[in-house]
This record gives C-alpha cells, sequence and structure tokens, in this order.
C-alpha cells in the first residue's frame, strides 16, 4: 500500500517528484500550509498593482501556498515572480479542476462576475473581495469587504473620498498593515541581458546614455480616453530632443508598433524606435534601463514603476491616487472638474476628452525634465 504525501510542494500527481521517493519517510516533505488563491485575471496594470499583497499574504500566514488565476498573457510575469508558487491560467477547464480543491482563503480583487461567481464556487474557509448576488450584481462577498467592493458602486467614493492606492486597498482587505510595500516584478538576468543588447544595437550605451521612453500607447482597446494625443507625444520628443541630451526611446506593444514606426519616421534623428516585439518581461527589463518613462496610466507606467524606474504619469479619466509611484517621478493631473469619470469611450464624453488634450507637451517636458534630475540624484 502506498502513502503518499499529496500536499507536500514538491508532488503534482503528475510524474514523480525531482527526488522521485515514495514519499514514506522522506527528509523533504514539506507541507504548502495555508493555501490561498487569488483571483486577477485579465488587467495587466492592475495585476502589476495588486502584486503588493503577496507581502501581506506571507505577513498574514506562515509560508503560505499562493496560487493565482490570470490570463495566459499575465502568466509570465507572475511565473516570474518569486511570492507566486502556483500560476493557474484562466479556462473553464482549469476552472472545473480548481472546483475539486479546497483554500483556507479566496481573493476576487476584480469587478468581473465570472471571476466572482468561481471564487464563490470553490470550497474555502474564508472569502473576501468581490462575490455575485443571486439577482445576478456583483456584491461584497462579506462584510469585510464592503469598503473594497463599494469604490465600484460609487464615484463618491472613489473618485472624491478614496485618497489610498491599490496596493494599501488591498492590504486594508485582508487585515494586514500597509508598510509601504512595492510591486513585484522581476526579470530574468536573460531578459535584463537582451534589453541592453537592444539598446546597444541601437547605438545606445545603458551605462552612460540618459534614456527617456515614450510609452505612447493608453490603453486603447479597453480604455481609449486614457490616450495622450500623438500630436502630444510628437510635440514632447522635439523638446526633449532640443533640451536634453537623452535618447528619446518610443516604446510599446504590438498595438504600438505602426505608430511608433511613423513617429520614428516623421521625427528623423529626435527619436528611436525600440521595437514592439519584446516578451513581456524582455518589454519590463527594457522599461529598468532607462532613467524616465513617459505615459498614461496604462501597463508601461505601471511596469516601469515596479522596476524602479521614475515615471511622469499622465491622468485624465481615472484616478490618480490609486497609482502609486513610490516618490519616483511626477504625476500630472486634470485639473477640469468633471474628471476622472471612468468614461472609456470618446464618444461618451461631451467635453471630447478635454483632459487629456489639456496636459500639455510643455508641461509634460517640464516635469520629464525634473523626473530625469531627480532620477540621477537617485542612482536610478
Amino acid at each position: 500500500m502506498y502513502s503518499y504525501k499529496y500536499d507536500c510542494r514538491l508532488f503534482s500527481g503528475y510524474r514523480p517528484c525531482a527526488y522521485d521517493c515514495e514519499c514514506e519517510g522522506c527528509e523533504h516533505y514539506v507541507p504548502k500550509g495555508a493555501r490561498v488563491l487569488v483571483l486577477r485575471v485579465t488587467q495587466l496594470g492592475n495585476i502589476v498593482k495588486s502584486t503588493p499583497i503577496l507581502h501581506a499574504l506571507r505577513r498574514r500566514y506562515d509560508d503560505p501556498w499562493i496560487t493565482w488565476v490570470c490570463s495566459s498573457v499575465a502568466a509570465p510575469m507572475l511565473r516570474a515572480n518569486p511570492l507566486v508558487d502556483e500560476v493557474v491560467e484562466w479556462s473553464w477547464e482549469n476552472a472545473l479542476a480548481l472546483q475539486a480543491r479546497s483554500f483556507d482563503l479566496i481573493l476576487t480583487l476584480e469587478a468581473n462576475a465570472a471571476e466572482a461567481a468561481l471564487g464563490q464556487s470553490i470550497p474555502a474557509t474564508e472569502r473576501l473581495g468581490f462575490g455575485v448576488h443571486e439577482s445576478g450584481s456583483l456584491m461584497p462577498v462579506d462584510e469585510q469587504s464592503t469598503d473594497y467592493v463599494s469604490l465600484s458602486f460609487s464615484d463618491r467614493l472613489r473618485f472624491r473620498e478614496n485618497q489610498k492606492t491599490l496596493a494599501e486597498l488591498c492590504f486594508d482587505l485582508v487585515g494586514v498593515p500597509y508598510q509601504g510595500e512595492e510591486y513585484i516584478l522581476e526579470p530574468s538576468e536573460s531578459d535584463l541581458s537582451y534589453a541592453r543588447s537592444v539598446l546597444t544595437d541601437l547605438g545606445i550605451d545603458p551605462d552612460s546614455d540618459r534614456v527617456i521612453a515614450l510609452a505612447t500607447g493608453g490603453d486603447t482597446r479597453r480604455f481609449p480616453t486614457k490616450d495622450w494625443p500623438v500630436a502630444h507625444f510628437v510635440e514632447l520628443a522635439r523638446i526633449l530632443s532640443r533640451e536634453t541630451d537623452a535618447k528619446i526611446l518610443l516604446v510599446g506593444g504590438p498595438m504600438e508598433r505602426e505608430l511608433n514606426a511613423r513617429l520614428a519616421s516623421d521625427l528623423s534623428d529626435a527619436v528611436i524606435d525600440s521595437g514592439c516585439n519584446h516578451t513581456m518581461m524582455q518589454f519590463a527589463a527594457l522599461l529598468s534601463q532607462c532613467d524616465v518613462v513617459v505615459g498614461a496610466d496604462s501597463f508601461p507606467l505601471h511596469v516601469a514603476v515596479a522596476m524602479k524606474t521614475y515615471v511622469v504619469g499622465l491622468f485624465g479619466p481615472t484616478p490618480p491616487q490609486e497609482v502609486a509611484i513610490f516618490g519616483r517621478g511626477r504625476k500630472l493631473v486634470t485639473d477640469l472638474d468633471c474628471a476622472p469619470c471612468y468614461l472609456r469611450q470618446p464618444q461618451d464624453c461631451p467635453r471630447g476628452v478635454t483632459c487629456m488634450r489639456g496636459i500639455t507637451p510643455d508641461m509634460a517636458a517640464d516635469a520629464t525634465l525634473r523626473a530625469l534630475a531627480d532620477a540621477r540624484e537617485g542612482g536610478a
């Protein structure tokens, strides 16, 4: 009769463990401890901003086993996270497998009915975050979750009264005092070597040249009102090229490929197109080699913060107080009384998204030059 330690950190059941023993009397047995499931699946920027909660969970529990459910796109950055023990990619097959398990705590962090329903359907001792009411609407899954979830229900609470970052809100949710824990994103040595080689191939010395990255995309597909006007980026690049000897790097993902190529052609020697075909962790490594990253409230900005790169964040329809930059850089925030509004489509805005247009290239240039000076003084 075989006796296996099914809760061992080294045992999966798919194949023998690394030690190829059959559990009985094994000196390598390490139980998983408290089992925690984090559900934050699709929004890449929010995933980055939520990673400090891993510190909270490891302060709340002694050596927990943390499982994070995410999209296949987000999986690489969570698999590289040293505080995540297991990454489960979102699919209905994997959702079914999760329902056969049990957890000590399930955290549903996103206002998403499918994620909330999955969190409620998996056996757990405790649940926090979003749930689904029997009528179909989202709701706090318990009383402790009310403050966190209610921010999604009330513009007054989210836009006017709340002054906490998402990291602080996550710590409050799990009942652990926030102590300034930062985002966690760790490119490999291979990723860092790749990033340095990209810069070198572009004629940039990563050890001596100052580098300012312009993240030209916002959240064009999901939240286009966050995008800063292309003409503003053009003017900003011209100002920075004139006012500093820093290399001006265009960065982005697949959606910015054509835009960045066009800008590089139009602006000639003023900018350098870094390409848009890097993997997620290679992109993070690339931003880590920059002195300053300028961008809207979007994934590149949060990645730059995670890499401890100085930033200039451009905020119109979204609440700047939820975004931590940990004292490295500047936030430029519209002074319009209608913002933040969280309107996503330009056609829905009665003012034509003037909140983003009103952040001028001159304002961004001044903030960028100040951030560049601070970055050099701070050793970034």
